[in-house]
């Protein structure tokens, strides 16, 4: 039987049972037991506390472009860092950005001040704090990494500065993910562009993703990583899954390696459709795809079990 849960102090700003659909690009996912969007990072840092005393789990939720929460929601503390990371700073060719801060917008207001080298990012709907977890980056193989100078991380109730050569960057993951450490902030390092040439590059990836990628439909991304010298995307296509579904969702027609749902999908039903495509794959290919999009929940499903 689980524990009652108990009523946080007014004074951290916390709302309970807060539906987490409203703050994921799915669009699926039950409440958080506790949610909130700290004013600053003495604020955070309160609510951190106040976490670790009641036994509870901390969250930050980013973007939302790159996790399915599961129907029933998380017993956790989740908070967004919009107001108490989302600020911007500029150094020569050197930008500090808050991890609330999206990476779109960054990469336009870098390239407002002729800094080049973020253009794929504009694409990306993923704030830096989910970037510097992932490596994020586009199919040509340019991954926000490459950029990295420092990463500031809060740390068991301290906040430390981590060096790009203390981090493991890898293909869509990074020694982040696992540390414990929630990323407050990143410094990256730039070069001098032509703001003309950084627009038509941003505009030609924008028209590109457009035509390929089902950005009117509620989605989390691309569902799995691409395995080492293929694509997931088109062995998925080969397994003959484009447009098999589970429930309300589907695979996209436009780019296998989407999932979409019409507005009343279900994060059991993305979930068994991630397991059906994984199963096709592997007995066309013999690859087992791993799933790139993270879980919350408590019981992890078998496309995440059947990856590791």
């Amino acid at each position: 039987m689980q524990r009652a849960l108990p009523d946080p102090p007014i004074a951290l700003g916390l709302d309970r049972e807060v539906p987490l659909s409203r703050h994921t690009y799915m669009r699926i996912g039950g409440p958080a037991a506790y949610f909130g969007t700290p004013e600053d990072l003495a604020q955070f840092e309160r609510i951190a506390g106040w976490a670790r005393e009641q036994s509870l789990r901390l969250r930050v939720l980013g973007g939302g472009s790159n996790v399915l929460v599961a129907d029933e929601g998380v017993r956790d503390v989740v908070v967004s860092l919009r107001r108490a990371c989302g600020g911007v700073t500029f150094a020569g060719a050197e930008v500090t950005a808050g991890a609330a801060v999206m990476l779109p917008a960054l990469a336009r207001g870098v390239a407002e001040r002729d800094l080049g080298g973020l253009e794929f990012a504009i694409g990306i709907p993923g704030s830096v704090g989910g970037a510097m977890q992932t490596n994020a980056g586009i199919g040509d193989g340019r991954s926000i990494g490459d950029l990295v100078r420092s990463v500031e991380v809060w740390r068991g109730g301290t906040r430390a500065t981590l060096a790009a050569s203390d981090i493991d960057f890898a293909y869509r993951h990074t020694s982040l993910r696992d540390s414990g450490d929630l990323v407050l902030s990143a410094t990256l390092t730039l070069t001098l562009r032509p703001r003309a040439v950084i627009e038509a590059e941003m505009r030609r990836l924008l028209d590109a993703r457009q035509r390929t990628q089902p950005t009117a439909e509620p989605n989390a991304g691309s569902i799995f990583r691409n395995p080492p010298g293929d694509s997931a995307g088109r062995l998925i296509d080969a397994a003959g899954c484009k447009d098999l579904a589970a429930g309300h969702a589907r695979v996209s027609a436009l780019h296998a390696n989407f999932i979409v749902h019409d507005g009343q999908g279900t994060a059991h039903d993305v979930a068994a459709l991630m397991a059906q495509v994984q199963q096709r794959v592997l007995a066309a290919s013999g690859v087992r795809l791993q799933p790139e999009i993270v879980w919350w929940g408590d019981a992890l499903p078998e496309a995440w079990r059947s990856a590791e």
